[in-house]
């Protein structure tokens, strides 16, 4: 009884409201409607069955009694009415009313009203992902090699993309958002026959993993120089939408045009070809090389710095090592400040990783700008 009646005093002093009067949220009958909703109404208890004339509604037990309240970690409002008056119109009874719902003490001689409750929950929205976080660990510390083949981990790099052209491997990508993949613009030469060009995301095993994206569009650089390989990027919008998933996850963009930095080791991914000139040596599973990046390919050829970053093979001594024939659009992939970043796509090179010719990519900072412009137009269906 003593407990009982410290509880009742705690409650009376604390929530100012007593005697038949009811505390309600500040804010009463508001849940704004673009961000967030009301749960259905909920009546847990009914004081009219309880020996002691309480009414208790709380969300820590309605959300263990019904799932459309689990969703409401984050209260935002709560609205109440009442179900029932009390028998007793002289009853004295406190009702506290916040964002955890309802208590009402009474006793068996002074009963609650009836309440029922409803909670104003955030809406439910799928997470948006982080860019650049992989799930699984690649490799980083191993000479690793896409020529010669150095099988990447599984899904490591959830961004990496198989361009795909009549059920063959033509190029690679990386993902950027949920409708778009930034390649090499000498990779989108399939403007006119679309229903034969696809996006494998989400893919290890080029064959039999990840799921085939159709195309909606091929967007090239403006001013894309072929014949000069200058301003080779390209930007693939897809007919309906990725769903990431710890197998598939977009990447984050450089925009820094210092980054990286020389020196930087960096990485590049792809199912192109294990050898120089053999066309069907394509890699069914995906791999992986490491780089480093270095000042200045003008000695080899026709070499933008303001553009293009210099790659130069970091393999062992005695055998080729980087990217080849059906790695081009890939990501130059640049780790930092724990995320995952493309600096740049596959653009061209001498042979297939050879240790006196340095990889040549598109340097994505100098295009970032365009980039945005076009993954925020408005889609056309």
């Amino acid at each position: 009884m003593a407990s009982y009646l410290l509880l009742f005093a705690f409650l009376l002093f604390s929530s100012k409201s007593f005697a038949q009067q009811e505390l309600s949220s500040p804010n009463d009958d508001e849940c704004d409607p673009k961000t967030a909703s009301w749960t259905s109404w909920f009546n847990t208890q009914n004081p009219r069955t309880t020996t002691n004339g309480n009414d208790i509604e709380d969300i820590s037990v309605i959300r263990k009694l019904d799932p459309d309240a689990a969703r409401c970690d984050t209260v935002l409002n709560v609205e109440y009415s009442v179900v029932g008056k009390s028998h007793n119109e002289t009853s004295l009874y406190q009702t506290l009313i916040n964002n955890n719902g309802v208590f009402c003490m009474g006793s068996a001689a002074s009963r609650c009203p009836d309440y029922r409750v409803r909670f104003c929950c955030p809406s439910q929205q799928e997470p948006q992902p982080q860019c650049g976080e992989t799930f699984r660990q690649p490799h980083t510390n191993s000479p690793l090699r896409i020529v010669n083949g150095f099988e990447a981990v599984p899904h490591s790099f959830p961004w990496a993309v198989s361009l795909q052209y009549k059920n063959v491997h033509d190029c690679g990508g990386v993902i950027i958002d949920q409708w778009h993949i930034l390649t090499a613009a000498h990779c989108l030469d399939y403007s006119e026959d679309l229903g034969n060009y696809f996006a494998r995301v989400g893919a290890h095993n080029r064959f039999s993993s990840g799921q085939l994206m159709p195309i909606a569009e091929l967007v090239l650089h403006p001013t894309y120089n072929e014949p000069r390989s200058t301003d080779d990027i390209g930007i693939i919008r897809l007919a309906s939408p990725i769903t990431f998933s710890q197998d598939v996850q977009p990447i984050c963009l450089v925009d820094n045009a210092a980054e990286p930095p020389l020196d930087s080791t960096v990485y590049v991914v792809g199912w192109g070809n294990t050898a120089h000139q053999m066309w069907n040596s394509s890699s069914p599973v995906l791999l992986q090389a490491r780089l480093r990046v270095i000042s200045d390919c003008s000695m080899y050829f026709a070499y933008e710095a303001k553009s293009q970053v210099c790659t130069a093979h970091t393999g062992p001594a005695d055998r080729d090592h980087g990217s080849c024939q059906g790695d081009s659009g890939g990501g130059l992939l640049y780790f930092k400040n724990g995320r995952w970043y493309a600096a740049g796509v596959v653009s061209y090179a001498i042979g297939c990783g050879q240790q006196a010719f340095p990889t040549v990519f598109t340097k994505t900072a100098s295009y970032i700008e365009w980039i945005r412009e076009i993954i925020n137009r408005p889609r056309v269906n």
